[in-house]
């Protein structure tokens, strides 16, 4: 919504300033009125809200697509994540380069048009997909893990056995069972 808002703000020309011709100061320029930056900046919030919502689940959606219990799907996850980081940088690419040359030489209409017809597309796919991803549900309660962290530390200072033998840890087949994965020990001299 951020972005066909956007696109709108600068191509409707009741939502954008006259153009201001060659060779006229800046200074001189007609003005935007308060409800055409209103609109302007609501469809910056728009898509910050969008972003901000998006950008911390998707890595995690896309790592739950994988069972990091088959090899063939950690090696598939890694490849995933290989790919993705091309398409951002890609993407970061195309719209620092061809974007803005469109938009200094065709217009920004089709400047922001381009990368709101790829949102939108973006979404269809990621709608159409919906039902073939696996959704991992919540295990555990939150405040669970966070009481144990705040007991690990507390024990900060403990002293850790020489022998990872003696410290209290579940059985493979425990974290087996729970599809976890056992976080080794560590040594905290070197």
């Amino acid at each position: 919504m951020g972005m066909s808002l956007l696109t709108l703000a600068v191509s409707v020309p009741a939502l954008k300033p006259p153009a201001c011709n060659h060779g006229i100061q800046a200074e001189d320029c007609t003005k935007a009125s308060p409800f055409q930056v209103g609109i302007f900046y609501c469809a910056l919030y728009m898509i910050a809200v969008g972003t901000g919502g998006t950008k911390p689940n998707i890595s995690t959606m896309g790592a739950d697509q994988f069972d990091d219990f088959e090899p063939k799907e950690k090696a598939h996850k890694l490849s995933f994540f290989n790919w993705w980081m091309f398409a951002i940088f890609f993407g970061n690419l195309f719209s620092s380069t061809f974007l803005v040359y469109i938009q200094d030489n065709v217009g920004w209409t089709l400047g922001y048009g381009i990368p709101t017809v790829g949102l939108v597309i973006s979404v269809v796919v990621f709608l159409v997909g919906t039902p073939f991803y696996r959704h991992k549900l919540p295990s555990g309660s939150p405040i669970t893990s966070v009481a144990q962290i705040l007991v690990a530390v507390r024990k900060w200072k403990v002293p850790v056995p020489n022998y990872p033998k003696e410290l209290y840890e579940l059985s493979l087949e425990y974290y087996a069972d729970k599809s976890k994965l056992k976080i080794d020990h560590t040594t905290p001299h070197l």
